[in-house]
């Protein structure tokens, strides 16, 4: 699964778990097409995007009203990433924390914000392995690693390109269709939905390092409806440098919680 298609099911269930305030009641590796004459914008970019050979490097996402960041080394079947979610209602922030190695997963999940408010669940400070068979829906938490290279879905991106030109060393700008591939949670459905046709060439820009890596990704989604303009941001980089993500130590883990599924499964 894509980082990016992580569910928020924990913070559906809070309402299950008794949340109130006052008394009141959150990739697939792409195709190198090959050329024999020099590569044009697209092919260039389709080029630039990380895969299995990528080594480790840091990636964060920025979108859709959550912020995810972490490292991954695709090489060594692992990666970590945090993402936070703002309750706008009850104003308390869930920071939820992913470690993922070979097939298995550890989460780490915290409240901030919470001031004023009772019913949140206790929940430990330690990695809390996670046990598949207790999960109803694998779609919605990462269960072991399933070949994830492009965890900003760039190459979502990338392969929905309608026009694309050269704005400088490294720099690229253009237009991509965001109904090619809509699970790919660059926008929301109702979003989408509401942009109509526009949706089919929607402003981006790219940016490449000087070994030919994709570093920054931005799709600038207009408002439509009730929706606002957006934007959808990806960056790569530390490429080699950031330490692969591992196995917690014995005494930094421990099973997962009936109170952290209760979050996971909401």
């Amino acid at each position: 699964m894509n980082v990016r298609n992580v569910r928020l099911a924990a913070v559906a269930a809070l309402v299950a778990v008794g949340v109130s305030a006052g008394g009141c009641g959150l990739a697939d590796a792409a195709g190198e097409p090959a050329a024999s004459a020099p590569p044009g914008p697209r092919e260039t970019l389709l080029r630039s995007l990380p895969d299995g050979r990528t080594g480790s490097f840091h990636f964060a996402v920025k979108g859709g009203g959550v912020s995810i960041a972490g490292d991954l080394d695709a090489d060594r079947h692992s990666y970590r990433f945090g993402l936070a979610y703002r309750e706008p209602e009850a104003g308390f922030t869930l920071h939820s924390d992913f470690l993922v190695v070979e097939e298995q997963t550890w989460i780490k999940m915290r409240f901030t914000g919470t001031e004023g408010l009772t019913g949140l669940p206790k929940l430990p400070k330690k990695w809390m392995l996670i046990d598949p068979a207790k999960i109803k829906n694998a779609k919605d938490v990462p269960l072991g690693y399933d070949a994830e290279t492009d965890p900003g879905e760039a190459g979502t991106v990338v392969r929905g390109i309608v026009d694309v030109r050269q704005a400088g060393a490294g720099e690229f700008a253009g237009t991509t269709d965001l109904t090619a591939e809509v699970e790919s949670e660059i926008v929301d459905a109702d979003h989408l939905a509401a942009l109509g046709t526009r949706a089919k060439a929607v402003p981006f820009e790219a940016t490449v390092d000087d070994q030919g890596r994709l570093i920054s990704t931005v799709v600038k989604i207009p408002a439509a409806g009730k929706h606002k303009a957006a934007r959808y941001e990806v960056t790569y980089g530390d490429f080699g440098k950031v330490p692969t993500p591992r196995v917690p130590a014995a005494d930094q883990q421990q099973r997962a919680t009936k109170e952290a599924y209760e979050l996971l499964n909401g």
